[in-house]
């Protein structure tokens, strides 16, 4: 074909309708791509996160990150950053409760933050401490002996026992009644009641709290048997100086402000989001 029959071929096709629309399609698609690709989404470390990463490494290193290790941290946490942000775009999160809890607690965490409050004064603890003072008392104590029956005796065997040796101390026998060897101490001359409470249980405690000092007293009932006891001194709860525990009452005075903070701030989303759950009434 000659190049004048060319030009003529070429010219045609250039008036064709069909030649302009690919002609600005393909204009589009390039300015499209050109935009897209100044729009894409920036992973950015700062200074303070490079900081925080070598920090790291050094506490559990016990030495500086040479360069190569520096930058090989600095991979995987891109690396881990591309992932979870693809994972997100690709809603992984949806209906895992782990990442849901972890995301409600970091939520949780960022609330107390901002939800710091200012230092009380003076009165303000004061007056704290007067509606709380009973956190701050000096527990009661006691001392006591008692004396032990197994509960590895015979069905019914250990109470028994317990009951017989009460009896046999309150017709006044001159000798303490005897038991079962037992792991804890048979006598404490000065103790904590809450103490005991973990040990011997709650109506061990009760019956030590109320029983008159000096007689024998029971048979109660413990984790590992029974008992028969009898108190020798009695101590009761007295009250804490402010004074002496200003510091913890300004700690809970400022844990008391947090927690209603972030009751309010949950009050709060409550309202802004609508709750449905299957088979309640909506509110």
């Amino acid at each position: 074909m000659r190049a004048g029959s060319l030009l003529v071929v070429l010219h045609r096709i250039a008036r064709e309708p069909l030649t302009h629309f690919l002609l600005i399609g393909a204009l589009l698609f390039g300015g499209l791509t050109a935009v897209k690709s100044l729009r894409r989404p920036v992973v950015r470390l700062e200074a303070q996160d490079l900081n925080q990463l070598a920090t790291y490494w050094e506490a559990q290193m016990q030495r500086p990150p040479s360069k190569a290790e520096l930058a090989g941290i600095i991979g995987e946490r891109i690396d881990e950053e591309l992932l979870a942000r693809e994972a997100l775009r690709l809603g992984l999160d949806k209906g895992d409760m782990i990442v849901r809890r972890r995301l409600a607690q970091k939520m949780a965490f960022a609330t107390d933050d901002v939800a710091q409050a200012a230092e009380p004064d003076e009165a303000t603890l004061r007056a704290y401490y007067a509606r709380t003072a009973d956190r701050y008392a000096a527990a009661a104590r006691v001392g006591f002996q008692q004396v032990f029956f197994s509960g590895d005796r015979p069905p019914g065997g250990a109470a028994k026992a317990a009951g017989q040796a009460l009896e046999r101390a309150e017709e006044g026998g001159r000798a303490d009644p005897t038991g079962d060897p037992f792991l804890f101490p048979l006598t404490y001359d000065d103790v904590g009641l809450q103490d005991l409470l973990r040990d011997y249980g709650a109506a061990f405690v009760k019956t030590l709290e109320t029983a008159p000092v000096g007689t024998w007293q029971g048979p109660v009932l413990s984790p590992y048997g029974w008992h028969i006891v009898k108190v020798t001194q009695r101590r009761q709860a007295a009250a804490t100086a402010f004074e002496a525990v200003r510091h913890q009452v300004r700690d809970a005075w400022l844990a008391d402000r947090r927690r209603e903070a972030n009751a309010a701030f949950l009050h709060s989303l409550r309202k802004r989001y609508r709750v449905v759950v299957a088979g309640v009434p909506e509110d």
